[in-house]
């Protein structure tokens, strides 16, 4: 069927996959202040999407059923991974994602999973309120009025353990799951609460996968659990961060990063930046001490009766000078004389 238009049949028969953003999200989503959450808007977005069903069809096009895009019971995505699809910072998708936790539009769990050859800590997995969403999409419903709709978090409440394949499509690399799984508990301090949501991205193998180190085997997953038992898991992920800065986004630079801070004894990523501006200090010391410690190239004033006699000196040289040039004059004068006289 056509419309009469060119372009709006060639954009109709174009298949437009992705998210899909409410016009009154930016009404309803909005901070106190009133200006839309863009960075909270988009991240819904997304999530949403992951939360549309596949639809399944047979060979003649009828739908026979749905699937979930994702594995498991909820979708397992990192900070991170969120920032690097849509360009913003860690921080930002972390605040946006507290912003609609704290609005009633998400739920997060952070769950511990992990499998003979590695333990990963603090992923995190999110699942949108179908019921709070509905509202923000349909009506008028500003987030400010949204009501919680879920049951409270409780230091003892678990989920049940996932399945082998409890990860989503984007993190399709990670261990199979053997225990269950845990959420972030609520009457820790603000302070650890953000150390575990801020380290939910900083899983060393998440890390590792997501910055292109390289290919991910069995030989350095045993390489990375190692150092994370030997030192932690903070102090992996900051050396592959150091890595990255550098532009050597291979192992063996930062094996040889934490073969050097075992050797400085460092406890964690503040003790290990202590440490390095403490060395630094030293060097700096240690340079200027060897320069101090020089000997200095001697000097000698020379003594009043050296440069007397070259006065002296210099006076004889001008005597003699006037006495030889007074001697030429003469001599020319007479000669002068002598040649007048011929001529007369």
């Amino acid at each position: 069927m056509k419309s009469g238009c060119q372009v709006v049949d060639q954009i109709g028969e174009l298949e437009i996959v992705g998210n899909i953003v409410p016009h009154l999200w930016y009404k309803n989503i909005t901070f106190s202040s009133g200006k839309a959450h863009f960075v909270a808007i988009t991240l819904l977005a997304d999530i949403v999407y992951w939360y549309r069903p596949t639809m399944i069809r047979d060979d003649s096009g009828l739908i026979r059923g749905a699937r979930t895009k994702f594995k498991g019971d909820m979708l397992q995505k990192s900070y991170q991974a969120f920032a690097d699809t849509y360009g913003f910072t860690k921080r930002q998708v972390k605040d946006a994602i507290d912003f609609l936790v704290e609005h009633q539009l998400l739920v997060r769990e952070f769950r511990t999973i992990s499998s003979s050859s590695i333990i990963l800590s603090n992923v995190m997995f999110v699942q949108p309120v179908a019921e709070n969403v509905k509202r923000v999409m349909g009506g008028r419903c500003h987030v400010s009025e949204l009501v919680s709709i879920c049951p409270p978090d409780t230091p003892e409440r678990t989920t049940s353990p996932p399945s082998k394949e409890g990860l989503s499509h984007q993190e399709e690399w990670a261990p199979d799951v053997e225990e269950g799984t845990y959420t972030e508990s609520t009457s820790k301090n603000p302070s650890e609460n953000n150390e575990q949501q801020q380290s939910a991205y900083e899983c060393p193998v998440t890390f590792f996968k997501e910055n292109e180190f390289g290919r991910l085997g069995s030989y350095i997953q045993k390489k990375i659990k190692s150092w994370c038992e030997s030192l932690s898991e903070s102090l992996v992920v900051e050396a592959m961060k150091r890595a990255v800065e550098q532009g050597k986004h291979y192992w063996s630079y930062v094996d040889a990063i934490l073969v050097k801070w075992e050797q400085l004894n460092v406890r964690d990523v503040k003790d290990a930046r202590e440490k390095e501006i403490q060395n630094m200090f030293e060097k700096v010391y240690k340079k200027k001490s060897h320069n101090a410690g020089r000997r200095p190239i001697r000097t000698e004033k020379l003594p009043d009766w050296f440069t007397g006699e070259a006065v002296e000196v210099q006076g004889d040289d001008d005597e003699e000078f006037e006495a030889e040039k007074a001697k030429l004059m003469a001599e020319l004068e007479a000669y002068r004389e002598r040649g007048a006289g011929v001529v007369m």
